[in-house]
């Protein structure tokens, strides 16, 4: 470390406490402060050496001022149990997140860059409760001892004008209840408030922020991420619906009207959770006679295809999708000596609308076919449609 730094260094940490405080503002009662490592963005990281004293500089001025500052060893201890560096904490979100695991009402992040004899800095404090910005100050200035005595006198008095901090007192909290155990409530804005225990969490509300409409997103692992509007009122319970699991498999167990004597089995794999899939299905039917020579037609239709909902979400109780694939339809006439034929089709479209109960989905598909009219074919050419398109109700069983 070269001597110049040594110097600044050792001079920046007892600029705060041997210059006066006398007419600076203090903090509100009880207010907790954490400051986040102010990071270096230099070129190659070249002013590292002075993270330390440019976080402990602000550090102690809030200090100073009254607030209770979170100590350095606690947030990282908490840092590392989540898996965040000091870089991640650069972004308000995770900062955030953190500082109110830590019980903050306040959190300081910020960088700067070194170049040549100046230096260029952008702090932020937020208020946790509400993951407002509450004041920022930017800017170029002269990067020597002068710059450190700022920081502890001039620059701190320049954030905390704008900050209009709340602390929460009883009553004053929004309580999230959910049946989802482990679920994380995220705020808008990617705050994170925490995951529900004991099907409940809560959450500190500015007075200011009283009938606030806030988007609240709802993640689990196993689950579809989800979202809600609620309003915010403190002191009152808000219940957040459920979420949806997630499925890679199906099967379908379904009957096509006009063929009684059938039944069909269809297996599903979701290339996407409960949205986009492949299919593999047959359906057999019998065909009674129609003549007093006890000879019945079989037929057995086997086919594949992928599919998908369409714009409603898994949580929803009432689904639409679209379906789409190729067939062939065997049939046998039963007669000794008599030829099976294969009519080769194309599913041009299937449309279909799904309920979901208790866990599995009833569901009503018509279905549009093209025969090829190709191979050892009975059908010929044209819409398999017979007056009207083939309809298919059934039950799916999802997992």
């Amino acid at each position: 470390m070269k001597p110049t730094t040594l110097l600044i260094l050792g001079t920046a940490l007892l600029a705060s406490v041997v210059f006066p405080s006398w007419g600076q503002e203090t903090a509100p009662a009880g207010l907790r402060c954490v400051v986040f490592t102010v990071r270096d963005i230099s070129s190659a990281g070249g002013a590292r050496d002075y993270e330390q004293a440019i976080t402990e500089s602000i550090r102690e001025a809030f200090s100073s001022r009254g607030y209770s500052v979170v100590p350095e060893s606690a947030w990282k201890e908490a840092a590392a149990a989540r898996g965040l560096d000091e870089d991640a904490l650069v972004q308000s979100p995770e900062a955030l997140s953190l500082a109110q695991s830590l019980g903050a009402d306040l959190a300081v992040t910020g960088v700067f860059s070194v170049q040549q004899d100046e230096i260029t800095y952008s702090l932020q404090c937020w208020q946790v409760a509400t993951g407002r910005l509450a004041s920022s100050a930017e800017q170029t200035t002269p990067f020597n001892l002068a710059f450190f005595s700022a920081l502890s006198l001039e620059l701190i008095d320049d954030l905390l004008p704008g900050l209009r901090p709340v602390s929460a007192r009883p009553g004053e909290r929004v309580v999230f209840t959910s049946p989802d155990e482990g679920m994380e409530v995220v705020l808008s804005g990617d705050l994170s408030i925490g995951r529900i225990t004991n099907g409940r969490v809560s959450w500190p509300v500015d007075a200011s922020s009283t009938g606030s409409r806030v988007r609240v997103e709802k993640r689990k692992n196993g689950f579809h991420r989800s979202f809600q509007v609620v309003t915010l009122t403190p002191g009152t319970e808000i219940r957040l619906t459920p979420l949806a699991p997630e499925h890679l498999n199906a099967v379908e167990v379904d009957w096509t009207v006009g063929q009684l004597l059938g039944a069909g089995v269809t297996a599903r794999r979701y290339l996407v959770p409960d949205w986009f899939y492949i299919s593999m299905g047959n359906y057999f039917f019998v065909q009674p006679p129609v003549t007093p020579a006890p000879r019945a037609v079989i037929h057995d239709d086997f086919s594949v295809g992928i599919g998908g909902y369409v714009m409603t979400p898994p949580e929803w109780p009432v689904r639409v999708g679209l379906s789409t694939g190729v067939g062939t339809i065997i049939t046998d006439f039963t007669v000794p000596g008599f030829p099976a034929y294969y009519d080769i089709y194309l599913d041009v479209v299937n449309v279909w609308l799904e309920v979901r109960i208790a866990g599995v989905a009833l569901f009503l598909r018509q279905e549009y076919r093209y025969s090829l009219g190709i191979s050892d074919n009975l059908l010929g050419k044209g819409w398999l449609l017979n007056g009207f398109p083939p309809t298919t109700v059934g039950v799916l069983f999802p997992w």
